[in-house]
């Protein structure tokens, strides 16, 4: 895994599927929301998108820190031509500018995104940890079929 920092100098208008869920619930296969999200959104969006399309997962709408309530979208960007005959209800979320850690992990999913967060967790909690996240927007990026970049809001400083 490597971690970098990256200012993003855009924004990044996604449509998707949302949830909203703690890391506590998704800990309990019987309350755990996301693992059905992304199957939702792989069967009735992703499936039918361009060969190459990229996938975004936005946390957004925090509560409070990573023990609060959160809303997780599993996205494309908002330009590619969806199907609106599905009736999806879908939410539109937009991945602000701004300062990000990024952490990029490869490997077979949905190991790599959870080996990626437990990264993730790891550095803001250590002791000699630089950065204060912000707890805005956060988000993953789904690079290729074997690579996911995690993105991570931190103070400006």
């Amino acid at each position: 895994m490597t971690v970098n920092a990256k200012t993003l100098t855009e924004t990044i208008a996604c449509q998707g599927l949302s949830v909203r869920t703690t890391n506590q619930a998704e800990l309990n296969p019987s309350t755990a929301k996301m693992g059905k999200l992304w199957l939702t959104f792989y069967q009735t969006i992703f499936s039918k998108l361009p060969a190459g399309s990229a996938a975004y997962g936005i946390y957004h709408n925090y509560e409070s820190d990573a023990n609060g309530a959160f809303d997780v979208t599993a996205s494309c960007q908002q330009d590619m031509n969806v199907d609106s005959d599905n009736n999806l209800n879908l939410q539109i979320v937009t991945i602000p500018e701004g300062k990000y850690l990024v952490f990029s992990e490869q490997g077979m999913m949905p190991a790599a995104v959870i080996t990626a967060w437990q990264k993730v967790w790891s550095y803001f909690n250590s002791s000699d940890c630089e950065h204060a996240r912000l707890y805005n927007v956060d988000f993953e990026h789904y690079v290729s079929q074997f690579q996911v970049d995690v993105y991570i809001g931190i103070e400006q400083k």
